[in-house]
């Protein structure tokens, strides 16, 4: 039997999934506060309200570009674009994410200004499985992973898989994706699989030095790019970074890195 800590884990997320559901079929819709100012949402709760990744975003340029690696349903990327002339380009593999993203985006009056990608990041080009979970967040290009907390696989999606260096140096005549202009920050959320995005990122990171805001997880083999160092995942990334000029100030599960 389940002890009990692990079920009312997996009954908050339950409910916690089933409630979003049913605001988004309703099309309930509240104000979120955030240290990057005020916007609108169908989610029903506010986990980055105080993230100190996105202070750290929002205090770029207004005009900066911002690539949002893993970005949801807009937690960071609709807030720093509300009031503001940046370019976010937001990076969603999961359809029914993206879906979501694009009707918060909507909703604040930025259909045209969010510049939705749907696809994955890695440290090469491919084509991957993508894992949809009944709870959204747990949604990934692993199979386990999609399965937490007592969730299951809702659907399997096809999905394309670029480095970021793809996507900053493609041609303006590229067939298979648009060119995204230099970022001046990288955020990063992608479920334990971090170490691949850098990878596919080293000479925008070389050339472009953008601020980057990890979520660092506990690092897992990525079937979109290479296995992270199982024993200590953490230090691993952090060694990367530290090798690539790059300062970490940790903030718990936020990194904030600047190079």
């Amino acid at each position: 039997m389940a002890s009990t800590p692990a079920w009312l884990e997996r009954l908050g997320f339950r409910t916690l999934y089933r409630l979003a559901d049913l605001t988004y079929t309703v099309g309930l819709a509240t104000p979120k506060r955030t240290v990057a100012g005020t916007y609108w949402s169908y989610e029903p709760t506010n986990p980055h309200g105080d993230d100190p990744g996105l202070a750290a975003l929002d205090a770029l340029p207004t005009d900066a570009t911002v690539l949002d690696a893993g970005a949801h349903v807009g937690e960071h990327a609709i807030p720093l674009a509300v009031g503001t002339d940046r370019r976010v380009v937001a990076i969603e593999p999961n359809g029914e994410s993206a879906d979501r993203l694009a009707r918060n985006a909507a909703r604040n009056g930025l259909a045209d200004r969010i510049d939705l990608r749907r696809l994955g990041v890695g440290d090469e080009q491919t084509t991957l499985p993508f894992y949809r979970s009944t709870f959204s967040k747990c949604s990934a290009f692993d199979r386990d992973r999609a399965t937490r907390w007592g969730a299951r696989v809702a659907d399997v999606e096809t999905v394309p898989v670029y480095r970021i260096d793809d996507l900053v140096d493609a041609t303006p005549d590229a067939p298979d994706v648009a060119r995204v202009p230099p970022p001046d920050a990288v955020k990063i959320d992608v479920e334990g699989h971090e170490l691949a995005v850098l990878r596919g990122a080293e000479r925008t990171l070389r050339e472009h030095r953008p601020l980057l805001v990890l979520e660092v997880h506990d690092g897992r083999t990525s079937r979109a790019g290479s296995p992270s160092d199982a024993a200590d995942p953490a230090r691993t990334l952090r060694s990367w970074l530290s090798e690539r000029g790059y300062g970490v100030d940790d903030r718990g599960d936020v990194w904030v890195c600047r190079g």
